[in-house]
């Protein structure tokens, strides 16, 4: 791995000369008493001091809403047009840790079996610059779910800011071209220990533990209980940087149209339910217990690795104020 740092002066110079050369720069921009990753036109949009945004960057490589083709009538044939590929990159700036664990995942997903053509086709154009975490609150839980506030994983270059400016470790190809195409910001530095300068975020529960309990908990006699106060709204999901449920949707007319994939979540009672009118999923507390368990045991039997990374939102964003820290370590009391 190599090590650059950049003074604090050079950042702002840094960020404006990646957008002036035609790149989309997507970084944490307040809006009102929120954080939103938004496109922003120059440095000075961009907030460098926050704990969590309200939503993820996850939609810049799995947007809200895409159109996955359209097509059109030719006589008796049926015409399809793939959507263009991006013609410049863009870079997810200033993301933290868990969301890069959040995107490593969504690479697993995404592309390990079965690659999805638009999610590589926006993946491969984006550049991911992550940003340690140097304090954290009480809806913090990285650690307990395997990951730190300087985890690497996901990012091609990672930023600790340090007395001395920004240290960045670029891990990814990706991350040296990038480096290499703008390398007059950059001074050559050495290794540092990051923990010096990086938050110190409580352990809330053991997932190792947790692992062990989790796999007998389906008929756990608590869901019903621990559930009530679930409205069914989906913020959770919607807001959660791992969740890829999605629904398809065509839009026609007699001549052609497009087809679309939009964010779904199984909070929905709709989600599961059938044409015949049978939902296998009835209640919400069901819907409640298949979230839990897709996010702590059932990603880590298909993929080896848990779907979620700690980051905090669906507590925050949660109109019931319910906790997923309280609902796993009510499943680890029994």
């Amino acid at each position: 791995m190599e090590y650059k740092l950049i003074k604090l002066e050079k950042i702002q110079d840094f960020i404006n000369a990646l957008i002036a050369s035609g790149k989309q720069v997507l970084a944490p921009k307040q809006k009102k008493e929120k954080v939103f990753f938004s496109l922003v036109g120059s440095f000075d949009e961009i907030a460098m001091d926050y704990i969590q945004t309200a939503f993820s960057a996850k939609s810049a490589v799995f947007p809200k809403c895409e159109e996955l083709y359209t097509f059109e009538k030719n006589g008796k044939d049926t015409i399809l047009h793939n959507p263009p590929a991006p013609e410049n990159d863009t870079i997810v700036f200033g993301m933290r840790p868990c969301d890069g664990a959040a995107f490593d995942y969504l690479t697993t997903f995404f592309l390990k079996e079965n690659p999805d053509y638009h999610f590589k086709m926006r993946y491969d154009k984006t550049i991911f610059v992550g940003l340690t975490c140097s304090s954290g609150d009480e809806f913090c839980f990285c650690t307990s779910v395997g990951i730190s506030p300087s985890d690497t994983r996901g990012s091609d270059l990672m930023l600790t800011k340090t007395e001395n400016g920004y240290y960045m470790e670029i891990i990814t190809e990706k991350g040296k071209k990038l480096v290499e195409q703008f390398s007059n910001f950059f001074e050559q530095t050495e290794q540092i220990d990051k923990t010096k300068y990086t938050a110190n975020i409580q352990k809330r529960f053991d997932s190792s533990a947790l692992k062990e309990k989790i796999s007998g908990a389906f008929n756990w006699e608590r869901w019903e209980e621990t559930s009530l106060p679930c409205f069914g709204c989906g913020t959770c999901a919607f807001s959660c940087p791992t969740c890829t449920c999605f629904d398809i949707q065509d839009e026609a007319n007699l001549v052609g149209g497009a087809r679309y994939r939009i964010w779904d979540t199984c909070a929905l009672g709709i989600f599961t339910k059938h044409a015949s009118g049978h939902n296998p999923r009835e209640k919400q507390s069901e819907r409640w217990r298949n979230r839990i368990l897709h996010k702590f045991l059932y990603t880590d039997e298909q993929f080896g690795t848990l779907s979620c990374v700690g980051c905090g939102r669906c507590i925050r964003n949660c109109p019931a104020e319910l906790s997923i820290i309280e609902q796993v370590n009510a499943i680890m009391e029994g």
